[in-house]
């Protein structure tokens, strides 16, 4: 398996492309551009899937663009719908397509992988995050050294603080986080160095 960083709009969002015997899967498409197209096209990938990890407009903006292209399936968690579907909440004025809607704990086949959904709210009601040992794609709820934010609707520090603390419960140390925006990180380091929530 392998693993392709794209950073992604002015906010630089981490979208991810998830490659396993010549199928690839999308994770969070935050903004329309040609780098993803560019991307699966230059190593000859055939895209399968696409997942969106929670609702907010800088990672499901591009979705619509590649699902048109590709006609491909499009995951998502249904307590984030209303960003998705709501003109007063999502900046991008049109539905998201969304084909299924994930509710409570699932998992996503993926050219014979099979990744956990694992509900992480906090940043956002919906929130999820993907799981295949050892690799984690977070979305917004842990950073290198920081943490999703919470003065959005529908957000709450607490619930995201005990989001993290179960996080480093249930994953082992050498789970490699692959967050909505920045830098890779480890639970071990988030453990060690991060000033919001230390290990338990």
């Amino acid at each position: 398996m392998e693993i392709k960083q794209i950073k992604l709009g002015s906010i630089r969002s981490n979208c991810y492309v998830v490659s396993h015997l010549g199928k690839a899967m999308i994770i969070d498409p935050g903004f329309e551009d040609t780098q993803v197209i560019d991307y699966l096209t230059q190593e000859n990938l055939e895209p399968t899937l696409i997942y969106v990890t929670h609702g907010h407009f800088d990672h499901c903006g591009g979705v619509k663009q590649l699902k048109e292209l590709y006609h491909i399936p499009v995951y998502a968690p249904l307590k984030d719908k209303i960003w998705m579907t709501d003109n007063a909440y999502n900046r991008w004025l049109y539905d998201i397509p969304v084909d299924f809607w994930i509710t409570g704990k699932d998992s996503i086949s993926f050219s014979g992988l099979e990744f956990k959904i694992l509900e992480t709210p906090g940043h956002s009601e919906g929130g999820t995050m993907l799981y295949l040992a050892p690799y984690l794609f977070g979305g917004d709820t842990l950073f290198f050294e920081s943490i999703g934010r919470t003065d959005i609707p529908f957000s709450s520090l607490d619930v995201l603080l005990d989001t993290i603390r179960n996080l480093y419960k249930i994953l082992p140390d050498n789970t490699t986080i692959y967050p909505g925006h920045g830098r890779p990180t480890t639970i071990s380091h988030e453990k060690q160095n991060n000033p919001f929530v230390r290990g338990v």
